[in-house]
């Protein structure tokens, strides 16, 4: 072979060879490393051959660099599938997470969680106390600034069917809290008492879930978590006994109820946050349907019944005839009786919120044959919360204690879930929830793409305006060239504010038009299954009322109501006449005007509180004045009929003796029920003479201190 034969072997140049090398595995690289440097022996010069192990070297250090790249690059995507894979991880410790904690605590999540945690407490003291204390009034609540240890033993993810959880110790022993409460005392004891909480110790361990695709977190104790509490009562103060007690069992009843497993709290981590507060919420539930529904899934429904000392045979499941009860807060309202076990309701309720969040719970129940008593058989809930985005989260326990979690963007979008039973081998529900709406406490509310057509008219929050009554901060800053008043050129200062309705001004709102038209699935309160229904509406001290609509349990009133607009709660309740005993509740409701827009008529299906079952249809408006202020409602003619109701009731008296003397039973109840009309009437004419007579010397004290105030010598 040719020299020149042997030069065509060589590469062109440098950086063809260095490409040629960067392609060539690790195991050849010290044989070729002989051979090139014996090639280049007999062909190149010694700067040709130093020039060329440069190369050599500098590509074996480029491919070690680039060996270590992958290989980190391999580990890190390891450790992510296993992340993602692995049941469970291993322990990492988490001293980071409580030092960010530790600054975030006082200026976020204290004031955030008191507000929070303050009126689920404010809730729970009116619905649990001891014997000892009649009365319980939250006054202070405040967590302090010492937040909560999280993951002192470490975290660790882990996997429940399809959701990865994250597990990490909860321990919170801290003195620097300050809740504060004023408590009456019951009798033997009888007074008042402080009670303050100045110590709390909670140890749990905690679960995180992320859901909706890292949109939200819940969170809750996988067991009840152990609580200690330590108090003091306020010097002076009555000691009472068993309180310690009593106040850790109803933090941990609390904590159970609301986020122990299965009971999950919820945490939104929104992109946007438009920064406005939610009062209460309008949504319509429907309850569609159940499946699987067995006697023999059910905890305490025996498929054989005792009757008359000897057992019966076992039911059929085909028989089964359920029914359920819609349940949130206090509002409850019930579905017609279904056969099957795959009993089909499709019944839409109007509920009301009063919060930021909700819980919607289904009650099934079993009506028995040939009985009028029914039986529990198990329930489900639906949790909903508001977030700051405008958009609604629902979320409810799944299969296996798992999770099924919804995300709506807009009101009026439905939401269809299917629920199992909790507690129940088998069965599940399946409801569609429709947000109607959400209110905010400046007056504003959410928008909706809710065809107004398709679904039932607006309900109206049946106590939004007292459970959330706004509160007036006034600070007293300074005060500047004051008058002298002693010899020594000084002043002992004060300050006094009054608070109170401005019924001069108030004149100037104008007046409330109610119009009372119907209601509609009243409870019927008599024995024949019917009611005799009429509306006495409560403005303030007013009181007004509709007529008796005998026997039905759908009455029509059509009757129109104003009153002065001054602001005072407006309560309508719904009442049963009876001619011989006191009249019976059948629900009532309160209506909120003060946001209503001025001079437009809005109509509204409102629900019924306290009742099963029940709503009642109004028309109202809120009458503005533009140019001219109006006097009074009905001003000119109030007094003549004032001077009429003696004479109207002297004639109801002599009817109302000839109808006993005749027996008419049904005529003496209209009697009695218009006699009750005239006297509420008359009320109403004497308080509203009353305000008129307020006004009036409000006006003329109102002048006399302009008078004063124009004349000097009378200043003198």
């Amino acid at each position: 072979m040719s020299s020149s034969g042997k030069r065509k072997l060589i590469p062109m140049n440098i950086e063809e060879a260095a490409l040629l090398l960067s392609h060539v595995t690790q195991p050849r690289i010290p044989f070729l490393l002989a051979l090139l440097f014996l090639i280049a022996y007999w062909v190149s010069c010694f700067s040709n051959l130093l020039l060329l192990a440069l190369a050599l070297w500098t590509t074996i250090q480029y491919q070690s660099y680039q060996r270590k790249l992958l290989e980190e690059d391999l580990n890190k995507k390891w450790r992510r599938i296993m992340l993602n894979s692995s049941p469970v991880t291993p322990l990492e410790h988490c001293e980071w997470l409580n030092k960010f904690l530790t600054q975030v605590w006082p200026n976020y999540f204290n004031p955030k969680l008191s507000r929070r945690l303050s009126a689920i407490v404010e809730k729970r003291l009116k619905l649990r106390k001891p014997s000892l204390i009649e009365k319980v009034d939250l006054r202070e609540f405040s967590l302090g600034s010492c937040p909560p240890s999280l993951g002192l033993q470490g975290v660790r993810w882990s996997t429940s069917g399809d959701q990865r959880i994250l597990n990490m110790g909860f321990d919170w022993d801290t003195s620097d809290m300050s809740i504060l409460m004023l408590a009456k005392l019951a009798k033997p004891l009888m007074g008042t008492t402080r009670i303050m909480i100045n110590s709390l110790h909670i140890k749990g361990d905690l679960l995180i879930t992320p859901i909706l695709d890292g949109k939200a977190l819940l969170y809750s104790f996988s067991s009840k978590p152990e609580v200690r509490i330590g108090i003091a009562f306020g010097s002076g103060g009555t000691e009472v006994p068993g309180v310690s007690s009593w106040l850790e069992k109803l933090f941990t009843d609390t904590l159970l109820k609301t986020m122990v497993e299965p009971r999950r709290r919820c945490f939104s981590l929104p992109a946007v946050n438009l920064r406005k507060r939610v009062v209460g919420g309008i949504i319509y539930v429907t309850v569609i349907s159940a499946n699987k529904l067995s006697r023999s899934c059910f905890k305490g429904s025996p498929s054989l019944r005792q009757q008359n000392g000897c057992l019966e045979e076992k039911l059929d499941d085909k028989d089964l005839q359920t029914f359920v009860e819609v349940e949130a807060e206090e509002l409850t309202r019930r579905t017609g009786v279904s056969r099957g076990s795959t009993p089909t309701w499709d019944a839409t309720f109007n509920m009301v919120l009063h919060d930021s969040t909700g819980i919607v719970r289904f009650n099934l129940y079993e009506c028995l044959p040939s009985s009028v008593k029914y039986d529990y058989l198990a329930s489900c809930e639906i949790k909903m919360r508001h977030v700051e985005d405008d958009s609604t989260i629902m979320w409810a326990t799944g299969p296996n204690s798992g999770v099924i979690a919804t995300h709506t963007k807009d009101c009026g979008d439905e939401i269809e879930m299917t629920v199992p039973f909790e507690g129940a081998s088998s069965g599940e529900l399946k409801v569609r929830i429709v947000v109607k709406e959400w209110q905010f406490a400046d007056g504003s509310h959410s928008l909706n793409s809710l065809s107004t057509s398709s679904q039932p008219p607006l309900s109206e929050s049946s106590n939004l305006q007292s459970k959330t009554g706004r509160k007036l901060r006034i600070t007293v800053v300074e005060a500047k060239d004051l008058a002298t008043k002693d010899k020594f050129g000084k002043v002992d200062t004060y300050v006094k504010l009054q608070y109170e309705k401005d019924t001069a001004s108030s004149s100037q709102k104008g007046w409330i038009e109610l119009v009372v038209i119907e209601a509609r699935d009243l409870i019927a309160a008599d024995l024949r299954g019917t009611s005799d229904p009429y509306v006495r509406v409560d403005y303030g001290n007013l009181k007004k009322r509709t007529k008796v609509i005998p026997k039905t349990l759908n009455p029509q009133w059509n009757q129109t109501l104003d009153f002065l607009d001054d602001g005072s709660l407006l309560v309508l309740r719904v009442k049963d006449h009876n001619a011989l005993l006191p009249t019976s509740s059948i629900g009532e409701c309160v209506v909120e005007y003060q946001r209503l827009p001025p001079n437009q008529m809005v109509d509204k299906w409102i629900p019924l509180q306290g009742v099963k079952s029940g709503e009642i249809h109004i028309q109202i408006t809120r009458n503005v004045p533009e140019m001219k202020m109006r006097q009074v409602v009905d001003s000119e003619p109030s007094l003549s009929t004032l001077h009429q109701i003696p004479t109207q009731m002297k004639e109801m008296m002599m009817k109302f003796r000839s109808l006993i003397d005749d027996g008419n039973v049904e005529g003496l109840s209209r009697i009695l029920s218009e006699l009750e009309t005239l006297e509420d009437t008359q009320e109403g004419y004497i308080a509203q003479l009353e305000t008129q007579q307020m006004m009036l010397l409000s006006k003329i004290k109102e002048l006399g201190q302009q008078i004063i105030n124009s004349s000097p010598s009378l200043q003198n």
